[in-house]
């Protein structure tokens, strides 16, 4: 199919050539066609379509568990990004239970003592980094202390723990490339990361299912 030149005045006089504008697709009898809404380049999502639609994440859980040896983290400063507090740990699930303050004296050999911080891998996953703190008595080890240090860190670098089981201690490694800042979730407060981590697995009584199960009952 032929292109149409129009011929048109510039204004000066002078006569200017330009291609007329892409007319509708014509069938044999010369009727206009409709595009085809089947054409995979009219259906396929473009890179910019989240924006388009005005998609965000909405964060919908967070897990209470220590870094993973290859993940590099961050822990967001503040004190309002962090809770000391008392924990139950099912050895068997490996769950983290937070308990009510009227429970602590009763459930003393089964809570520890530790520091939430609120940390975020380089995948943007958001967790609660539960360190262990000294118990009651002052008693400590070299694993809590190098954990509760490689936190600090973390505050202001990209860090990973490995486990040294030689010293009895985590080393703290850094990554050595520019990496970027990290992006926490906007609209959202650390009460509302205590919620998402711990909904259904917060003690208000001893006839709690946990509670229960220590004591041989189900």
């Amino acid at each position: 199919m032929t292109k149409e030149i129009l011929t048109e005045s510039d204004g000066n006089g002078q006569q200017v050539q330009q291609e007329a504008p892409a007319a509708e697709p014509v069938n044999r009898i010369g009727q206009q066609t409709k595009p085809d809404p089947f054409d995979p380049a009219s259906l396929r999502l473009g890179q910019d379509f989240a924006a388009s639609v005005g998609v965000k994440k909405v964060l919908t859980n967070v897990i209470c568990r220590k870094p993973g040896r290859q993940e590099f983290v961050r822990v967001r400063p503040g004190e309002d990004w962090r809770l000391q507090t008392a924990l139950l740990t099912d050895d068997v699930s490996r769950e983290s239970y937070t308990v009510d303050r009227d429970l602590w004296i009763d459930l003393s050999d089964e809570i520890k003592p530790v520091v939430l911080f609120t940390t975020i891998t380089r995948q943007g996953t958001l967790i609660l980094w539960p360190c262990k703190l000294p118990s009651p008595d002052g008693r400590s080890n070299a694993w809590n202390d190098s954990a509760l240090r490689a936190a600090e860190l973390a505050e202001r670098d990209w860090i990973k723990l490995s486990a040294n089981m030689a010293a009895g201690m985590y080393d703290t490694f850094a990554a050595t490339g520019s990496l970027s800042e990290p992006e926490w979730p906007e609209d959202l407060e650390f009460r509302d990361v205590l919620r998402l981590c711990f909904q259904g697995r917060h003690i208000t009584s001893h006839d709690h299912p946990i509670l229960r199960s220590l004591r041989g009952e189900v």
